[in-house]
């Protein structure tokens, strides 16, 4: 082993820390990649990127298509077409858990092999959860299987997700494949997949999925809304001064539950229902997003929004009120809404938290936790600004937002881009940029709109860690690693081989992002093919729909998160559910890989 060779491994082990750890946003982890490998490069010209190879990222072709394909998905998002359709299909399910979940399964895996999975998911998921809440099928039987079936739909097509473009570049550029993959060329072999999804679903993990009702839900709320904690102060004059909570009925009253009294520095649980009121008293409350709104326009009280020593004062008087879920692990997992700044941030005011109980004297002590449900205020303006960020999925649909007399041109505008890549010779990323130009020009998306649109952390993502598969090219690393794995190789079945690089995929997915796991596998793999004689595509195939297919945790692919907080699931349902699905898919994928393609030259 060359210096290069283990000061790239030292390299990897870092990003993988930083990955793991979340100590930085894995945006600014690639970046940082980015920056020390170009740093190398000047030091060891002929074996770490250069300057223009470490921006390479940022002008790659799977960069901007990627960056295209999220411009294109939320032209059609805004239009409202699959949001309409998804009402018009789940009007015809009924009550039966079965249909729902065919129903969730044939409408979110086709959309997903043409617009962003995780687009199809913000978009399906407040119609799921408003599905549960009038037909009485918990959320947890629906929306594991939409997660799934959005990554399995991913694998039906080449722009189905972002690693199946990015593993197109890699393979292009390799010595034995140097061409585009197509856009229906592994159609076939997604198909099966799916159909196993599918049969897997209904027939076996729907019966492993949690019959768990919300746990921030009443049993008695016919209703069924998300609970949520809050604060309220007693304020000057109140009528509430000198009296008891169990004088006022205040429970009975106002159908809320009063969790603790704060007052000065003293706490009191037990005795709250005879403890006498005094002004500036705060009461630890919790009921559903109504109860909080009706409370708010009380004259005794006024609610403490925020959570925020800055924003105590602030009165809620303006904006729409909605409830958004966490997303951003770096930005909330294990901080507090005081240490965050919310207001200062966002520029929207938290009303409530979607959470049972606490530790602590204040909300704004209290540790939020990835997939969390916050009830929130903000203006027009702002409350956009939060629905195009990544930090936040909004978990109510806003359909005057929608533009719904451009729906047909914003799908005919996809569809060309889709029919034009895959019949002619007119390469996928103009296909794309020219779908977006006609996005403008016909008003389906605003100019302005193009930028709002885009998930900038996954193209920095993409754009910082694309010159790691170059330096493990140029260090002789990634060869390093094939001449290990080619003594392996030389004792089993090709078939075998392919099983292995299937599962190092599907494991570093879950610690890794998948576009990180195939830019570092992917090269192995094609290197390991070129030692051994075999056709590189096959192994291209099986690191492409490992890394689509994450299902083993909430953290491994971003639709995972999306659904963790919003359907009450916990870490080990993913495992249980996406345990034998992951295995299944090892033994199916592989062999049918196997079947269509040969893995010999």
């Amino acid at each position: 082993m060359t210096i290069q060779i283990f000061l790239v491994f030292l390299v990897i082990l870092g990003a993988l820390f930083l990955f793991v750890t979340e100590k930085l946003p894995v945006d600014l982890t690639a970046f940082l990649v980015m920056l020390v490998l170009m740093a190398l490069g000047i030091v060891f010209p002929d074996e770490f990127p250069s300057v223009s190879e470490g921006l390479s990222g940022f002008s790659s072709s799977a960069t901007i298509t990627v960056l295209a394909m999220f411009v294109l998905s939320s032209g059609v998002q805004k239009t409202g077409a699959v949001h309409k359709l998804g009402k018009f299909v789940f009007g015809f399910v009924g009550n039966s858990e079965v249909l729902q979940i065919l129903a969730v399964g044939l409408l979110v895996a086709p959309i997903s092999g043409f617009i962003n999975n995780t687009a199809a998911v913000a978009i399906m998921l407040p119609m799921i959860l408003d599905l549960s809440k009038r037909s009485g099928v918990s959320a947890t039987k629906l929306l594991i299987p939409l997660s799934f079936f959005a990554m399995l739909g991913g694998t039906l097509t080449l722009i189905g997700t972002s690693t199946n473009i990015l593993a197109s570049e890699i393979l292009q550029k390799s010595a034995n494949f140097s061409r585009e993959i197509g856009m229906f060329e592994f159609l076939k072999l997604g198909l099966i997949v799916l159909i196993i999804g599918f049969v897997y679903i209904i027939f076996i993990g729907r019966f492993l999925l949690p019959d768990r009702k919300n746990s921030n839900s009443q049993s008695d709320d016919k209703d069924d809304n998300t609970i949520f904690l809050t604060e309220v102060v007693i304020k000057k004059g109140s009528k509430f001064i000198g009296k008891t909570l169990h004088e006022l009925k205040f429970s009975e009253k106002n159908e809320v539950q009063v969790l603790k009294i704060v007052r000065g520095g003293q706490t009191f649980i037990k005795t709250i229902n005879e403890k006498i009121l005094e002004e500036n008293d705060i009461l630890v409350i919790k009921s559903d997003e109504q109860r909080i709104i009706d409370l708010y326009k009380k004259g005794d009280l006024k609610l403490l929004p925020n959570f925020d020593e800055d924003m105590r004062s602030r009165t809620m008087d303006s904006g729409k009120i909605v409830k958004v879920l966490l997303r951003s692990a770096s930005l909330f997992h294990d901080r507090s809404l005081d240490e965050i700044k919310f207001w200062k941030k966002f520029g929207a005011i938290v009303v409530g938290i979607d959470r049972d109980d606490f530790s602590g004297k204040r909300l704004g002590s209290l540790r939020l936790k990835i997939g969390e449900i916050l009830l929130i205020q903000a203006s027009s303006v702002n409350l956009q600004k939060i629905k195009n960020s990544d930090d936040f999925l909004i978990l109510e649909t806003i359909e005057e937002e929608f533009n719904s007399t451009k729906m047909k041109t914003a799908i005919g505008i996809v569809a060309g881009v889709v029919l034009i890549s895959a019949f002619t010779p007119i390469p996928i990323l103009i296909a794309a940029l020219s779908g977006i130009l006609l996005m403008v020009l016909t008003k389906c998306i605003q100019q302005e709109e193009i930028y709002d649109s885009v998930s900038w952390v996954v193209i920095f993502l993409l754009a910082g860690i694309i010159p790691l598969g170059v330096a493990m090219e140029k260090s002789g690393a990634a060869s390093f690693l094939a001449g290990g794995i080619q003594n392996i190789g030389n004792n089993i079945p090709p078939i075998i081989l392919l099983g292995i690089f299937y599962l190092i995929t599907t494991i570093m997915t879950e610690i890794i992002s998948n576009n990180a796991a195939v830019i570092l596998l992917l090269p192995v793999a094609i290197s390991v093919s070129e030692k051994l004689n075999l056709n590189p595509f096959p192994f291209a195939l099986a690191v492409m729909f490992s890394a689509s297919t994450s299902f083993l945790t909430p953290v491994g692919y971003q639709t995972n998160t999306m659904v963790y907080g919003s359907g009450n699931y916990k870490f080990s349902d993913f495992i249980k559910i996406g345990g034998p699905l992951n295995l299944i898919l090892l033994f199916a994928t592989t062999f049918f890989i196997s079947l269509f393609w040969p893995l010999s030259n």
